[in-house]
């Protein structure tokens, strides 16, 4: 795995074969110079709106992580939406089991980046708390630590790991799992 700070060239991404997971769902790898994983790890410490979590299981080790990207991370990241749809499309047939247009794409396409009605965006990932690829956090100094008691109390450098392309009834998009996350923690003051 290969990890840049700055925003891999959108000419150099690909698709890997179609595969099916021991779950049965589908997946698109997302590849690098057609053979490396795509990471990357943004130059910049990023905010968490609100605690990573399960919804639908409160006990998982696989948890949601949203983070609130830079305007520069966020161009980056709409970038790759846009090269995702058009790739998609151009190897509908192939990948995608009939062939359709960017237009039709688009409408099933799952962006992770959301912007609330307020104007807030956020990034959606994945993450492991726990198991053989459960993130990995590190201090300013590179020393390994453990993981925040309250994220929200965070900023964080992640590192980020475009997986795949999901498949999952009508919908797809990224899978993109934070496997480690350099921790600036903030002193919380007394309001007293």
């Amino acid at each position: 795995m290969m990890s840049c700070t700055t925003f891999p060239k959108i000419e150099t991404l690909s698709f890997g074969p179609l595969i099916s997971t021991t779950k049965g769902s589908k997946q698109i790898p997302v590849l690098q110079n057609k053979t490396k994983a795509l990471t990357w790890q943004p130059e910049e410490f990023w905010d968490i709106p609100f605690e990573p979590g399960n919804f639908s299981d409160k006990e998982s080790n696989r948890v949601s992580i949203c983070f609130t990207p830079t305007e520069q991370a966020e161009d980056y990241l709409r970038i790759f939406d846009l090269w995702c749809i058009k790739a998609l499309a151009s190897q509908s047939k192939e990948l995608l089991g009939q062939q359709m247009t960017e237009e039709q794409v688009k409408t099933r396409y799952v962006s992770p980046i959301k912007t609330s009605e307020k104007g807030y965006t956020t990034l959606r990932c994945k993450m492991n708390l726990a198991g053989p690829h459960a993130v990995q956090c590190w201090t300013h100094c590179k020393e390994l630590r453990l993981p925040p008691d309250c994220w929200r109390n965070c900023k964080v450098k992640p590192m980020l790991y475009f997986k795949a392309i999901y498949i999952m009834g009508k919908d797809l998009g990224p899978i993109i799992e934070c496997t480690h996350a350099m921790i600036e923690e903030s002193k919380i003051e007394c309001p007293f």
